[in-house]
């Protein structure tokens, strides 16, 4: 099972670093360094660690996915059904390079706002710092959860045009029931801001349930995204 895993981990490695590991690892290297550079010369700007994290969040959320680029570009996907290793290991082995993304992405983001809260006062707040790192993983594991079944069901081309009309379709949703809560319930506009600033203000016990519960969402998106991908990859024809 084990050497399965690994076996299709490698090979999704090797595909995604056909290009040259050099660059993606001044890609990810690079926007954590440009912005110590910058705050060390500037002093800081509130700017900057959004910046980075953005950056570096963009370049993570892409990553994974290349693995299914390059199986589409070289008609290489044929090889997923001759090679030694079953199709439950190749998916598992996929889901580990997302997880191998989201440690790396951990770590870039509680750099990239650490650094920044030091240039800007000094000290690095540990609970904003958490904070900043759980909502950044959170959302990479909730897109990254759509994006891998969608990548498994369609070309890759149009599992990035599905994923465009799922994000526009639930903004519109959102500013929808946003507009409509502001003209039949406008205190509930109120309740919902005075939601966002207790949350934003927690901290303690309530810090602690609001990581719990953000992980046992991300735990549960990647389960059922891992279902859904298993499913469509093991009724596929090579």
């Amino acid at each position: 099972m084990m050497t399965g895993v690994l076996r299709a981990f490698g090979l999704d490695m090797r595909r995604i670093a056909s290009q040259g590991m050099f660059l993606i690892l001044v890609l990810l290297i690079g926007f954590p360094m440009a912005m110590v550079l910058l705050g060390s010369i500037s002093g800081g700007t509130s700017y900057m660690p959004g910046a980075a994290v953005g950056g570096v969040s963009g370049m993570l959320a892409m990553l994974p996915l290349t693995a299914f680029t390059f199986e589409q570009q070289g008609q290489n996907n044929w090889m997923n059904g001759v090679i030694p290793v079953r199709r439950i290991h190749q998916v598992i082995g996929r889901y580990l390079v997302v997880g191998a993304c989201v440690l790396i992405l951990a770590l870039e983001v509680a750099f990239c706002t650490g650094a920044g809260m030091w240039f800007e006062s000094g000290a690095i707040q540990f609970p904003g710092l958490a904070a900043s790192v759980l909502v950044t993983v959170v959302i990479y594991v909730l897109l990254e959860s759509v994006m891998l079944p969608l990548c498994y069901r369609f070309t890759y081309q149009k599992a990035l045009l599905t994923m465009m009309f799922i994000c526009i379709g639930l903004g519109a949703l959102v500013a929808a029931v946003f507009a409509l809560l502001a003209k039949l319930a406008p205190d509930a506009i109120d309740a919902v801001l005075s939601w966002v600033v207790s949350v934003e203000s927690l901290s303690g016990a309530g810090m602690i349930w609001l990581a719990l519960g953000g992980i046992v969402l991300a735990a549960f998106a990647a389960a059922v995204s891992f279902a859904a991908s298993l499913c469509i990859y093991l009724a596929k024809e090579f």
